[in-house]
């Protein structure tokens, strides 16, 4: 969390700082009238103040949580003893998704796959989400070793996302239709060889989801709103964060298919 609230910072003051730069430029060069063009600057205008106001906050939340003395352990990843997700998107050029433990330090991350052409295309939405060109994330730990690849194609009915494993070996693959997920997110999880691994359908609009197996028992669960780490200072600074409980019982390749999952899901 400490990274993410400095790169939070960092961007904040750029693109303030540049917005305010284009409003000096545009009032000299292009400003004719505040009846004519005067929304241009006012609205940019606002823009930056609120983007340097950002970066002066969340500066002051990084260097407060730098200077606490409190001995926080470093975490390693383990997937047989992960139990959680706490995902958290950061300011970043090309998309970027951290997955924390409660104590907010990074345990892996999630981002465009390096050496391929799709990498450079998320850096805009559309192919951010694999539309016409199929687009590839990789999972990896803090040591930049690669857990699993997630590839992404998505067309006017559906989303289909496929995990490999670091040798291509296909693990898991999720099909959403468009048409069904248009008010809750739903779709199914099928095992490596094409059967049902599970089928997952949201409880509201919210997203709120049970996920459980043929005996019953709870394989992963998600409450909107619902975080039980707020009050620790690391979390405080923000508002929302998203949290999903995996059950203790099931496999890491079963956790890293609803890392996929939420992955679709709460990307944005």
């Amino acid at each position: 969390m400490i990274e993410i609230y400095r790169k939070t910072w960092i961007s904040g003051f750029v693109i303030g700082i540049g917005l305010a730069i284009f409003c000096i430029l545009f009032y000299f060069i292009g400003y004719t009238s505040f009846m004519e063009n005067g929304d241009v600057l006012v609205i940019n205008g606002i823009f930056a103040l609120c983007s340097i106001g950002t970066g002066f906050r969340f500066k002051s939340v990084h260097e407060k949580l730098v200077n606490e003395t409190i001995d926080i352990p470093v975490s390693t990843l383990n997937l047989e003893n992960l139990d959680e997700l706490i995902l958290k998107r950061i300011p970043s050029f090309l998309f970027k998704m951290y997955n924390v433990d409660s104590d907010g330090n990074p345990l892996f991350v999630i981002e465009p796959s390096k050496g391929r052409l799709s990498r450079w295309l998320t850096f805009f939405e559309l192919f951010e989400k694999g539309f016409i060109i199929p687009v590839h994330y990789d999972i990896l730990d803090t040591n930049g070793q690669l857990l699993a690849t997630i590839t992404i194609r998505s067309n006017i009915k559906r989303d289909e996302l496929t995990l490999k494993e670091p040798d291509g070996t296909v693990m898991a693959a999720y099909v959403q239709q468009h048409w069904k997920a248009k008010l809750k997110n739903q779709g199914v999880l099928y095992h490596a060889d094409g059967s049902v691994w599970r089928e997952l359908e949201a409880k509201s609009i919210a997203g709120d989801l049970d996920v459980k197996d043929d005996g019953g028992r709870m394989t992963a669960k998600y409450r909107f709103g619902i975080f039980p780490y707020a009050m620790r200072p690391i979390f405080q600074s923000t508002a929302h964060h998203e949290h999903i409980q995996f059950g203790a019982h099931i496999s890491s390749d079963e956790k890293l298919a609803y890392t996929m999952v939420f992955f679709l899901w709460l990307k944005g």
